[in-house]
């Protein structure tokens, strides 16, 4: 039976996802000689996960999702196109890993391909936020996805890069608009109880400063911020830029080399609980950070959805 009450669709060219090579290279210096290597192993002792479907037939049958090696702590995963119940091509090869922090999300839209085979999400994940992730469960999901239902979503990143914040890093606005702006954002969420009214820009437009000390300049102190971008390009959002602060650090083992695990603040508004991800990096560079300690840095976003929340 189709699913009558899906969350908006967008349906792009299959090329405009971008290619995963990038996100190999991440893992391996040899993508090329690695990769074929690693998804046969994969292959050897696999695992078909069946994300939010309750029984077999809850799944496409037109498509395979296989994963492996079955105990590793990356899965390295294969989205094979089906015909006859019997395995024709491999449609995309990439890796993802698990995490142990879960958000509650709604997905307000699917951006996927002409194939059906891949889809980056928008999720709502509360307080007006919202995070573009790659759907490593997609292929075995997309029939399952409900408009408006609360999803239990592990959110993790492969690194590009990593750096650390540097201690009282700060910006001057100089501009009379944008000083005028900020202290009247200030002012009125002040007032409010830091809750944002619904007339807002009608206050914003009214404000006035009230002495010298409203025009001056505004220092703005970015060494604590929190703060998360998403990619501008369609169907590549999942390309992200963050910053936050680590709250936990761990590692796994993969093909013999070691990846550091920081858990990283990816949002945190007013009093809300924090939005988590996992981050991994195999890189020796960005193996030092510290729990406690701002990074920002650019990552792949992956989401894992295996339950509604």
């Amino acid at each position: 039976m189709k699913n009558q009450n899906r969350p908006e669709i967008i349906t792009i060219e299959d090329h405009n996802f971008g290619s995963h090579i990038e996100h190999w290279n991440l893992l391996t210096d040899q993508p090329a000689a690695d990769v074929p290597k690693w998804l046969g192993q994969a292959l050897d002792a696999p695992i078909m996960p069946m994300g939010l479907c309750a029984e077999e037939n809850d799944m496409d049958a037109e498509t395979w999702l296989i994963q492996g090696p079955s105990k590793a702590s990356v899965q390295l995963s294969q989205v094979i196109a089906v015909e006859n119940n019997k395995p024709k091509s491999v449609k995309t090869a990439f890796p993802c890993f698990d995490s142990p922090y879960k958000v509650k999300a709604k997905i307000e839209r699917i951006i996927t391909c002409k194939t059906n085979t891949q889809a980056v999400l928008q999720l709502n994940v509360g307080s007006g936020s919202v995070v573009y992730a790659y759907d490593s469960l997609y292929s075995v999901n997309h029939n399952q996805y409900q408009h408006d239902q609360e999803y239990a979503v592990q959110l993790n990143g492969w690194a590009y890069q990593l750096e650390a914040v540097t201690e009282h890093e700060q910006l001057v606005v100089d501009d009379p608009a944008s000083i005028k702006h900020h202290r009247a954002l200030n002012d009125i969420l002040a007032a409010n109880n830091g809750v944002a009214p619904e007339n807002l820009q009608e206050l914003l437009d009214a404000w006035e400063p009230q002495s010298e000390d409203d025009k001056a300049p505004v220092t703005v102190n970015f060494s604590k911020m929190v703060a998360y971008l998403y990619g501008e390009t369609l169907g590549q959002e999942d390309e992200a830029w963050f910053q936050g602060s680590i709250v936990g650090k761990t590692a796994m083992q993969f093909m013999d080399q070691e990846y550091t695990l920081y858990d990283v603040t990816l949002i945190h508004e007013g009093d809300q609980p924090a939005t988590l991800m996992r981050i991994a990096t195999r890189d020796a560079q960005f193996k030092d950070f510290s729990i406690g300690q701002f990074i920002r840095g650019n990552v792949w976003l992956q989401a894992n959805i295996y339950s509604k929340a």
